[in-house]
């Protein structure tokens, strides 16, 4: 499969603009979400069976609409265009032998070899590798031995960048507090700058940095709602508003879901069972006369607290927000309200759902559409398997001929 063109990003800009709809209105409730009414698919999402709600969930409701009875057409014709347009070549394995296992889970020294068989693809020209949001410098210390050139951590938080440090010792990687929002200045074109699952905002500020310094680029995102405010296009094809591909930062969020019976955290019934958190949740804030918008519920609060209990949670979310928790009576009811709303819930989910691959994919492109337009090759490509890590969508950049 080629890598993606022009056209891809095109396509996909405007499949993402006709399904803004469903991509901004979060089910949050029992009664069907407005997108849902207008298109004509709550009779059929309302009408499946408990075992094919499953199987969707498990599977991804574009494998198997095809085989639901009852589909509307324009339902099954969406699921076609998204499983087409979010269709990226796949990198190959990379042995993870002389991947450092200081501190490295093997998630993520397959994450780090992989990356580094990305880096090859760059042609091996660089003189130094910056690694933006290096954390504990996994990635740069592996590329600097791999690439045997100059290497370099960039990273906001000095705790990160000390520990980054003592486990480098003299092994030829330096690490630097920097934020990534003034990196350009610090580059020089002979740079290469990577990313691996550079977080919400960092992704953008990568890519633009290494393009206004004329530097190769290699990023991975993650986390994409992680940021201030929406997240504006970086380029907008032809055709496609710009308004339309403005995305708010809870939206953004969409683009962590990922399909599966065992997520790379928790089993699906977790996850099912942490939804159901989040909605009591919401309804015992509202209850106790605070406002909140669907998915603002966790502000604040380490999202792994809505695998524990219901009570620990709103304790959690109520002290974050500096107001007394409600009663334990009223928490117990927003949770068996939520656990019956859920059931309905998770039917409307599914075309949302579906759409998760579009967003992450979509703003790989983006990023790679705006490279593209100062004069860079690039590539957008999976860099490993969705087991190792769903959030493996790769952009390549270098200067030359597009």
């Amino acid at each position: 499969m080629r890598s993606p063109t022009e056209e891809h990003f095109t396509e996909a800009s405007r499949l993402l603009a006709d399904v803004r709809d469903i991509v901004d209105e979060r089910p949050d409730g029992a009664s069907p979400p407005g997108w849902c009414e207008r298109r004509g698919w709550t009779r059929f999402l309302a009408g499946l069976t408990d075992e094919a709600v499953l199987s969707a969930e498990r599977d991804g409701l574009a494998a198997h609409l095809a085989t639901l009875p009852e589909t509307p057409d324009d339902l099954r014709a969406l699921a076609r265009a998204v499983t087409h347009w979010t269709a990226l070549p796949m990198a190959d394995a990379a042995s993870t032998e002389a991947v450092d296992r200081r501190r490295a889970s093997p998630r993520k020294r397959v994450q780090v070899a992989a990356f580094a068989g990305l880096v090859e693809r760059l042609g091996g020209t660089a003189a130094r590798v910056v690694d933006i949001g290096s954390g504990h410098g996994h990635l740069t210390r592996h590329l600097a031995r791999a690439l045997g050139v100059e290497a370099e951590g960039w990273e906001r938080d000095p705790a990160r960048v000390a520990v980054a440090a003592a486990l480098a010792g003299d092994g030829g990687a330096r690490f630097v507090t920097i934020d990534a929002r003034d990196a350009a200045a610090a580059l020089r074109r002979t740079d290469l700058v990577v990313g691996l699952h550079a977080c919400g905002a960092l992704g953008d500020d990568a890519v633009r940095a290494a393009g206004a310094a004329g530097a190769s680029v290699a990023i991975i995102g993650c986390c994409l709602q992680k940021r201030d405010g929406d997240r504006a296009a970086l380029a907008v094809p032809g055709g496609v508003s710009a308004a339309s591909l403005t995305i708010g930062r809870a939206v953004l969020g969409l683009g962590n879901a990922c399909d599966g019976e065992e997520g790379v955290e928790e089993a699906l019934a977790v996850r099912a069972a942490s939804r159901v958190n989040r909605m009591a949740l919401r309804a015992a804030l509202l209850a106790a006369g605070l406002s909140v918008e669907v998915g603002e519920e966790m502000r604040g609060v380490n999202r792994r607290r809505a695998t524990g209990t219901l009570a620990d949670l709103v304790d959690c979310a109520c002290a974050a927000r500096g107001v007394a928790a409600p009663s334990a009576a009223a928490v117990a009811a927003a949770g068996l309200s939520a656990a019956a709303a859920y059931e309905a819930l998770r039917r409307w989910a599914l075309p949302r759902a579906m759409l998760a691959r579009l967003v992450e994919v979509w703003v790989a492109l983006d990023r790679a559409a705006w490279l593209r337009g100062r004069g860079y090759a690039t590539e957008v490509l999976v860099a490993f398997d969705a087991a190792v890590s769903p959030r493996n969508v790769a952009v390549l950049g270098w200067p030359g001929p597009t």
